[in-house]
């Protein structure tokens, strides 16, 4: 699992850059605004016709807000956060928690069910283990051991009615670091929407959630070799159908010990970061999945991610594995439109 809404950036990060604005050949502009929030940079583009600077203005400031909010509540790292109280209470008692939570929390249990515990938000004890930011070598398989006791979707008990959340060991702990920056992606877009605005992008730390088109061309993005440094992707596509991308790499966060890399996606069942993948770009309808799905894919592989995909099109991936072997789901076409090297 990884862990993203980590506050550890510079306090003097956390300012809104002014507005900008630039045009097109079809005399459309383009507002874009930035703010670090949700431990990592939170980037709104926009497409609006004449000069609709006031309208952006608004529109932008209104959805960084709700992102605020959102990560007021969905933070495991704020103290005050009903996600912070809820650990602090694990086998203790339920706490009331905000619709937010009870959103995302359903979503996650439904993820975790579906990829066996791939995807599981009471992951925080073993990355907390982990912490590969940090650590030189491997924990000890004691402490790894130990802290797996803890991890177990299972034992969440969720009230959608009372609107509490339980977790039902004491000692356990969980994190929407993999899940809840697609979510505020998804609820920024919506704002988004309210004034009018309906092509855009939402860059969550890389993460992305795209709709529309940028006038008569499509948002385009791609793919890097992740042992290169080189910037030309290794797939490039325009993006035809509204959806969150989200991308999970071992290049991402890792040490390395006697010649290991230690990454910082962790397969549950072992302890250990997962092996065999290099990346794994997930598409879905629901920005929120995407995040959730690009976690679980790298750790399940290829043939259990086309499995789920086969069961859900509103997914689809491009994998790369420790063999530069790609591959992708049937259904990739629908999401995307690779863009051909010349």
């Amino acid at each position: 699992m990884r862990n993203c809404l980590n506050h550890t950036l510079p306090f003097l990060l956390l300012s809104l850059t002014l507005l900008s604005c630039s045009g097109t050949d079809s005399g459309l502009r383009i507002y874009e605004q930035e703010k670090v929030m949700m431990g990592t940079v939170m980037k709104i583009k926009a497409v609006a016709e004449g000069d609709a600077e006031e309208k952006a203005k608004e529109a932008f400031d209104t959805a960084f807000r709700e992102i605020a909010e959102l990560e007021s509540e969905l933070s495991e790292w704020q103290p005050a956060s009903p996600v912070s109280e809820v650990n602090r209470q694990a086998g203790v008692g339920s706490v009331g928690v905000p619709q937010s939570v009870i959103t995302v929390t359903k979503k996650a249990l439904e993820i975790a069910r579906i990829t066996e515990g791939a995807f599981d938000v009471t992951f925080k004890p073993i990355g907390r283990l982990w912490n590969v930011k940090e650590r030189t070598s491997p924990p000890p398989l004691d402490s790894i051991r130990k802290v797996l006791t803890l991890i177990d979707y299972k034992q969440i008990e969720l009230d959608t009615l009372q609107k509490t959340l339980f977790l039902k060991k004491k000692g356990m702990e969980i994190g929407f670091g993999g899940i809840a920056k697609g979510y505020a992606a998804l609820r920024a877009g919506e704002v988004l929407e309210r004034y009018g605005i309906d092509n855009y992008i939402i860059n969550a730390g890389g993460d992305l959630y795209v709709k529309g088109k940028k006038g008569e061309r499509q948002w385009t993005s791609g793919i890097k070799n992740p042992d290169t440094k080189q910037k030309t992707p290794l797939i490039a596509f325009g993006v035809i159908k509204a959806c969150g991308i989200a991308t999970s790499g071992d290049y991402e966060s890792y040490f390395v010990h006697e010649g290991i890399r230690y990454h910082h996606i962790i397969d549950l069942k072992t302890g250990y970061p997962a092996r065999g993948i290099k990346s794994v770009t997930v598409f879905s309808e629901d920005p929120a999945k995407a995040d959730a799905y690009a976690t679980a894919f790298f750790i399940l592989g290829h043939e259990n991610a086309l499995h789920i995909v086969e069961q859900d099109p509103s997914l689809a991936f491009i994998l790369i594995d420790a063999k530069d072997g790609i591959f992708k789901s049937p259904n990739i076409s629908e999401f995307i439109e690779e863009i051909r090297k010349k």
